[in-house]
């Protein structure tokens, strides 16, 4: 089959479907307290992507190197929370993919 997943990879088409005004609204909540941007590289290229994060931990990117943080550099807060519709959604995925175990939070 053309463009099949690779050995154990799962496609989950429309998954997110039925929560999607949810997940929307929850990026909303979130980008209002840690705003999207633009990240640089430790090379001094600016990222074509913006993000933003939430939880405990948050992907950055300095002239030092790439970090999981709790700290935004952005905002100099914690980051908001994960919404719950985020790790319900992380949960039900990773259930339905066959890892029951899975926990969307950073050990």
């Amino acid at each position: 089959m053309a463009g099949a997943a690779g050995p154990g990879a799962v496609v989950l088409r429309r998954f997110a479907r039925e929560r999607a005004p949810a997940l929307l609204q929850a990026i909303a909540d979130v980008a209002s307290q840690s705003p999207f941007r633009q990240m640089v590289t430790p090379g001094g290229y600016t990222m074509s992507v913006a993000m933003t994060n939430c939880g405990a931990l948050g992907w950055t990117t300095d002239r030092h190197g790439y970090l999981y943080a709790p700290v935004d550099p952005v905002t100099d807060q914690t980051r908001p929370p994960m919404p719950a519709v985020f790790h319900e959604l992380a949960l039900a995925a990773a259930a339905a993919s066959g890892y029951p175990e899975f926990s969307p939070t950073p050990v």
